[in-house]
């Protein structure tokens, strides 16, 4: 892997670890519909025209853009539930790794059955999924894991899962290159953000948004981040046709969201955390090496 893709990859990472930071730091307004809102009002507008004056997305994969941005609604809410009842330093490594674990194990399921290395990942996974949301191997209990937070983590990560696997079927209908890509992601980040909405209203939860000009710096940043991450990664795969270095190396998110969430936010349980982050994040690395 070259030293640019490497520096591609690592910068997404750090991006991506950055926007969910954010949104975990902003928890008192709800940041996922404020990025929704953002989409729409500055990308939004490029994307409809781009229908118009280059080759269709929508109505390529109108399904997938439908379908991908329901998932990617419910993804949404289980982050927003998540961070606002439970410490980052549980929720983010749970939701970057357990996708990865779903997707796997359906694929045995259904008679796919993993390589060794891809079997070793798995273990791997799950044990620092395991650990991950301990302060102490003292609380090794079912207890621990009984709760709400959990139930919205799985939520979001079923989400992610989800639209992970719909985004891939619909993109290999669309040409190749950074501009369809980028525009599909921009377009299912919209219709999510509107099914989002809906959302919101049928749990009847207040939707808060910044309330000045000024508090609209943050939801734009963690946009630009989102979508910057994105591209990047795109570009990484353009650079190295290794793909599954790229994903696997991607997983340091994990690592560097955990070791600055736990500093940011003071949480507990660092000293257990971020080895069972690095555990979660060589699972994953040797999944994708399968």
């Amino acid at each position: 892997m070259s030293p640019v893709t490497l520096a591609l990859v690592f910068l997404s990472a750090s991006m991506h670890a950055g926007w969910n930071l954010l949104v975990r730091d902003q928890r008192a307004v709800n940041m996922f519909m404020s990025i929704s809102i953002v989409s729409v009002v500055l990308l939004a507008p490029i994307m409809l025209a781009a229908e118009f004056f280059a080759p269709p997305v929508v109505s390529v994969v109108p399904l997938n853009l439908l379908f991908g941005g329901a998932l990617l609604a419910i993804y949404y809410f289980g982050m927003t539930r998540s961070y606002r009842g439970g410490d980052f330093t549980v929720a983010y490594p749970l939701a970057r790794a357990l996708p990865v674990l779903i997707v796997a194990c359906a694929e045995a399921a259904s008679g796919d059955a993993p390589t060794l290395l891809g079997w070793l990942g798995i273990l791997l996974i799950a044990a620092g999924s395991i650990v991950v949301p301990l302060q102490s191997l003292r609380e090794l209990k079912l207890t621990r894991y009984w709760n709400m937070t959990t139930v919205w983590i799985l939520m979001a990560a079923v989400g992610i899962a989800g639209y992970t696997v719909i985004d891939q079927a619909g993109l290999r209908q669309l040409p190749n290159g950074l501009t369809f890509a980028m525009r599909y992601a921009i377009l299912e980040a919209v219709v999510g953000g509107v099914i989002y909405f809906f959302i919101l209203r049928g749990a009847r939860e207040k939707i808060i948004l910044p309330p000045t000009r000024a508090d609209w710096k943050l939801p734009v940043i963690a946009t630009l981040f989102m979508f910057g991450s994105y591209s990047l990664i795109l570009w990484a795969f353009q650079s190295d046709d290794r793909a599954s270095y790229v994903i696997g190396l991607r997983q340091i998110s994990i690592v560097i969201g955990v070791i600055v969430g736990a500093y940011l936010f003071r949480e507990r349980g660092a000293r257990l955390r971020i080895p069972a982050a690095i555990v979660i994040m060589l699972g994953v690395i040797l999944l994708s090496l399968a």
